[in-house]
């Protein structure tokens, strides 16, 4: 059967709705897509319909207009969207072919990727030309070749497949969108369910052991780039798996991966191997030891016991050079300057692994604090150079965005100290976004008494010794004895708005959603959605800078 994607669904319903014939310019410009997209959707929506049921065409100067028949096949065709859940988009499914074509064990054929991905084969085809031309951008390091003998495979060093495979893995999981995480992970065990890596006794061994190890690490890996680990480590152990790569290419991969033979996390990576062959026969080769080494060095620490060691002595030198340019140049002062150094050294030791090895980094808070924090992301900006050049790398505006964060949550700001609500922040974003949504509620909050700052774990484990009045929390899911106010890890407008409002009266209201009844007030003036989206993002930015 033959899935259709959105437009295509969105081409179905307008069409069963038509009381009268419309031409197909008129239902482009009713849809917002081109005479070209309804014809090809056309194709697909005829391609999908069952023999006996006439193909629906568009007659000069008359248009479309379905008869009875078609419309009852064309409403089953939309009723099968129900029991499908959830329709990828274009970007969705080159995502899940290209992971699809890394790990599966047996040969890849344009038939299995139309099943995986539940589209026609023009459809498969047209994503397989646009998968080529992303990886082109690569140049050239990263091609998609197709043979009778071995089907469809990457042809490429293992470490450039291994670093585009990061960046496509975080795209999904980081991404946000839990119905396309859930097929996606869905859609992939029905072809890798057999294999050792994604069964599940493992995926809990891996879990249980990689957790009870940070206690002999000296370093709690941040929680949602642990949980991300697992989610990706059997992809990137079944992708190198998978490649037939010679003794020259594994050696001089080996010879790669020489600044983590010394780490700890390699000691770690090497007991796993270890116990992972002895409880399920499962063995992982030194390259295999050293990626996931490799992943462990390369995620941010929550906490890291080892910060001041010698091995890291010249490092801590540069970023105090960082910090000194900091404070000259734009007159900065901050409140706990050790507690800084430590800090972004921290941070450092894993993003200094991240561009030895090219792993992707997304900052999913990069545009709020660009747009927030425009004078210290600058102020940062600026002086990273000394960063780039010791350590001969590039940041990016991600990079410097966490560099804001630990920053602005050290940055010097004094008040009054009176009688104050008691509260407790929770967030699970990483240490630099909690020091720093602690420095935003003590702006806005200046009768509360912040109490703690939690993790949702460690909150759950004491929420009910604690005697305070309200709990601001960056997750939904939590559970409280209090009231609760969900607010972005990056404060919005809204988010300031309802915590001034809970400042001065003293409890919770929904009675004003700032940005929702903004955009309700614009969008009878300005009908464009680009011009009203650039509009309420002025009034709010004047709003935050001259009231708040």
């Amino acid at each position: 059967m033959i899935i259709l994607d959105k437009k295509s669904y969105d081409l179905l319903s307008y069409l069963i709705r038509l009381k009268e014939a419309e031409t197909v310019m008129a239902i482009s410009a009713a849809l917002g897509q081109s005479r070209r997209k309804i014809y090809y959707h056309l194709d697909k929506i005829n391609e999908a319909l069952p023999s006996h049921v006439a193909q629906i065409v568009s007659y000069p100067r008359v248009g479309i207009l379905l008869n009875s028949e078609q419309k009852a096949a064309c409403q089953q065709l939309l009723n099968e969207v129900a029991d499908y859940h959830y329709v990828m988009k274009g970007d969705e499914r080159r995502s899940l072919s290209a992971i699809y074509i890394a790990v599966a064990t047996e040969r890849v054929t344009l038939d299995k990727l139309m099943m995986i991905n539940d589209v026609s084969r023009n459809t498969i085809l047209n994503d397989l030309a646009e998968l080529r031309e992303e990886l082109s951008s690569y140049n050239n390091k990263i091609q998609l070749h197709a043979t009778k003998a071995k089907g469809y495979y990457f042809d490429c060093h293992p470490m450039a497949l291994i670093q585009y495979l990061y960046k496509v893995l975080a795209g999904v999981y980081q991404g946000g969108n839990s119905s396309f995480i859930e097929l996606f992970d869905h859609k992939l065990s029905e072809t890798q369910g057999l294999s050792a890596y994604f069964s599940k006794e493992v995926l809990d061994y891996f879990h249980e052991y990689l957790f009870l190890s940070q206690a002999s690490l000296g370093k709690t890996i941040n929680i949602q780039d642990s949980q991300f680990m697992l989610q990706i480590l059997p992809f990137i152990l079944l992708s190198y798996r998978n490649m037939q790569l010679h003794s020259e290419t594994k050696t001089a991969l080996k010879r790669d991966f020489n600044l983590i033979w010394k780490r700890k996390e390699y000691q770690i990576a090497k007991a796993l191997a270890s116990e992972l062959y002895h409880n399920f026969k499962l063995h992982l080769d030194d390259i295999e030891v050293g990626m996931i080494a490799m992943l462990m060095l390369s995620f941010r620490k929550d906490q890291d016991h080892h910060v001041e060691s010698q091995d890291y002595e010249q490092m801590r030198a540069t970023i105090g050079d960082f910090i000194d340019q900091l404070e000259l140049r734009y007159q900065l002062h901050f409140t706990h300057k050790k507690d800084l150094l430590r800090q972004l050294t921290r941070h450092c030791k894993a993003l200094v692994y991240r561009k030895a090895y090219g792993i992707f980094s997304i900052n999913p808070l990069t545009d709020h604090i660009k747009e927030k924090y425009e004078e210290l992301f600058a102020m940062a900006q600026s002086c990273a150079v000394i960063l780039e050049q010791a350590w001969q790398i590039r940041l990016t505006d991600d990079d410097v965005a966490y560099l804001t964060i630990h920053l602005g949550g050290e940055l010097r700001h004094s008040h009054a100290d009176w009688d104050k609500t008691k509260l407790v922040i929770v967030s699970d974003d990483g240490i630099g976004i909690q020091k720093l949504l602690l420095k935003q509620c003590q702006r806005y909050l200046p009768n509360c008494q912040i109490e703690a700052v939690f993790t949702t774990e460690q909150y759950q484990s004491v929420f009910d010794l604690m005697s305070v009045d309200i709990v601001v929390s960056t997750t939904d899911a939590l559970e409280a004895l209090v009231p609760v106010l969900i607010v972005n890890p990056i404060l919005s407008d809204d988010d300031i708005i309802r915590l001034i409002r809970f400042s001065k009266q003293g409890r919770l209201s929904d009675s004003s959603r700032f940005s929702l009844e903004l955009e309700k007030a614009i969008e009878t003036i300005v009908k464009d959605d680009a011009d009203r989206y650039a509009l309420k993002t002025k009034i709010e930015k004047l709003i935050h800078h001259e009231l708040l």
